[in-house]
């Protein structure tokens, strides 16, 4: 037998083990998404997503992605006229870190403490999340 054969063959069987004792890479879970209608021409669209490693879902840090649209009178559809990435994670014990980056006008990444004791996803679902519903 040729010797790159018989050494592509033993490579790939070593690639394919490998992969069998490799430990499973994190997923991303979408805890949360909505739409909601603020004024005739105007909506906020969001997406809420959470790591999930072995089964577990990591509560220290949630990332939400918000897409505000614009009605165009002209053609009667929607545009995103702003891309807004939202990220809060438990820093300590008593803080969470929330980042906040959009492409506005006056745009770019504003970083802000929030002195609490709930996990990052629980700061989600009873505080920021109503900042989200509430413009």
């Amino acid at each position: 037998m040729n010797k790159n054969i018989l050494a592509a063959i033993i490579t790939l069987f070593v690639v394919l083990v490998g992969f069998q004792f490799a430990e499973p890479a994190a997923a991303v879970k979408v805890v949360d998404h909505g739409t909601i209608q603020y004024s005739a021409c105007e909506k906020i669209t969001w997406k809420a997503y959470q790591y999930q490693k072995n089964g577990k879902i990591n509560n220290n840090f949630i990332k939400i992605y918000i897409n505000y649209w614009t009605k165009n009178p002209k053609t009667n559809k929607y545009y995103i006229e702003i891309h807004e990435i939202d990220t809060i994670a438990k820093v300590t014990k008593n803080s969470v870190k929330i980042t906040d980056w959009n492409d506005g006008v006056d745009g770019g990444t504003t970083v802000n403490y929030a002195k609490t004791k709930l996990t990052a996803a629980q700061y989600y679902w009873r505080v920021f999340k109503h900042e989200i519903t509430t413009i």
